[in-house]
């Protein structure tokens, strides 16, 4: 993916997006598992920067190629996806949930980039690796990816993204057919399509934060990963219900 190094920060990117009214009305249930996302998210966050303070007088060594920055890397690139899918979304969809769900996405996903992006400039290394995207998960734990995570919404496999040169696929990823897809759905159509790429999407990034929070060798990168995979456990949820009433 494509990073501008002149603003690491993800702030200034949503913008144009919050430029529109945001929803305020949820059912009961979606507000409080969205809420639960926001609160484990920014406990994640503090806790990942208590940690380093009390760890690091400085910035941590860590190696090019392994995990903490493999994961910062590919995860970036994870995140870009997630927020390109709700940006189209949000701009057509007349749902206030899904705008609302979209809403969240583009805000928490371009921070946690931006931090991210962070992270790499503080350990002195570049924002693309030399190595093959997930090498850094090594390839016994990443063999082991969810059969939902194959399929795309309509049951094959082109649901999913491959990784050129390699075989292993960045797991969740929309093919750019599916992006393609999205674009020109319109109605009740593109709220269903939304949520089912949304919901593999983050089944992928769950995995990923998985093995960054058992394999990462710095704690604020472990703990960060941790949040992810509550947050966007809950996030499953939500969207799961809601694409059950669509």
């Amino acid at each position: 993916m494509n990073q501008d190094t002149t603003a690491p920060a993800g702030r200034e990117a949503s913008e144009p997006a919050a430029a529109q009214p945001r929803p305020r009305l949820l059912t009961g249930r979606l507000r409080l598992v969205l809420f639960t996302v926001l609160v484990l998210a920014a406990a994640a966050f503090a806790v990942g920067g208590f940690a380093a303070g009390r760890l690091t007088a400085g910035p941590a060594q860590v190696s090019d190629s392994g995990p903490d920055a493999g994961f910062a890397r590919d995860m970036q690139a994870h995140h870009a996806q997630a927020v390109e899918m709700a940006l189209v979304i949000r701009d057509k969809s007349a749902n206030e949930e899904i705008r609302s769900i979209a809403y969240d996405i583009i805000t928490t996903q371009q921070q946690q980039s931006g931090q991210m992006f962070a992270w790499l400039v503080d350990w002195g290394l570049p924002q693309t690796g030399s190595a093959p995207r997930m090498a850094w998960m090594g390839t016994a734990e990443h063999g082991g990816s969810s059969p939902t995570m194959n399929q795309s919404p309509g049951g094959g496999m082109e649901g999913m993204n491959q990784n050129p040169g390699t075989g292993v696929a960045m797991e969740g990823m929309a093919t750019p057919a599916q992006l393609q897809q999205l674009r020109e759905a319109t109605g009740v159509e593109a709220d269903r399509l939304f949520t089912e790429l949304m919901i593999r999407h983050h089944q992928g990034g769950v995995a990923m934060a998985r093995a960054a929070a058992a394999l990462a060798e710095t704690a604020k990168v472990r703990n960060f990963a941790a949040g992810i995979v509550q947050a966007q456990t809950a996030e499953i949820t939500a969207l799961q219900e809601l694409r059950g009433r669509l």
